[in-house]
């Protein structure tokens, strides 16, 4: 495929341990290998992905744009100066796809606004991964993002997300700062309905991947710990 000017490329990256060259399709490593500039939510660690998979790239070439919390489109439009100087661009988050779960759609939005060419590359996802291995609805789903800190808000929400999916049959998913993930757990088996249907997927694409998939009133037998662990929550009826 031909590299085209003045285009903002959107980089997966790895999400888990298995951070292999070989998980990497080799037209992305041809993009990324073309690219100085490159917007990004920590420069230390995109430094590093582009080691790994590209340890002869010249580093010192490089220029990184951090994302911050400013979301202005004058300030998000500093970011694309080199794309209208019709220089190819990357937006790279820490861990898989930018944007999902993750900044970086302030960027994209900008880059549509001053109608320059964007392109995504193919690459992991652990939402999608945990939904096409949960078993439940793939036709229907949300992705639900965080819910409340708050427990009893938290409560009320589980109990909106289970009734929402059992009457549209739509599978839904969410996800939880990792030491709070056992807690999360505990709650979800505590106040969702015994025969809804609860998928877990911890540590996708490492060497401690753990799926599992089963009616809540099953889970309270289930010894896991997914504490300080990245893992998926999905809820739904099989």
């Amino acid at each position: 495929m031909e590299i085209k000017k003045s285009t903002l490329y959107i980089i997966p990256s790895f999400i888990g341990t298995n951070d292999s060259i070989n998980h990497i399709l080799k037209y992305n490593l041809t993009i990324i290998n073309e690219i100085k500039y490159f917007i990004v939510e920590s420069e230390k660690k995109s430094r590093r992905f582009i080691k790994k998979i590209l340890p002869n790239k010249n580093q010192e070439d490089l220029l990184f744009f951090q994302i911050r919390k400013d979301k202005s489109l004058t300030n998000t439009e500093k970011y694309l100066k080199p794309l209208k100087r019709g220089e190819i661009m990357g937006l790279l988050s820490d861990s898989g796809n930018p944007v999902i779960a993750d900044p970086g759609a302030s960027i994209v939005n900008a880059a549509h606004t001053l109608n320059i060419n964007v392109k995504p590359l193919v690459g992991p996802s652990s939402i999608l991964l945990g939904l096409i291995s949960s078993g439940l609805n793939g036709q229907r789903f949300t992705f639900n993002g965080y819910l409340p800190i708050n427990v009893k808000l938290r409560t009320k929400h589980l109990k909106y997300l289970e009734k929402k999916a059992i009457k549209n049959n739509e599978t839904q998913i969410f996800i939880e700062t990792p030491y709070r993930n056992n807690q999360l757990l505990a709650l979800i088996i505590k106040v969702l309905t015994p025969n809804t249907q609860l998928s877990v997927a911890s540590c996708l694409d490492s060497n401690n991947e753990k799926i599992i998939s089963l009616p809540v009133h099953n889970w309270k037998k289930e010894k896991i710990d997914l504490n300080k662990k990245p893992t998926i929550f999905l809820i739904g009826i099989s």
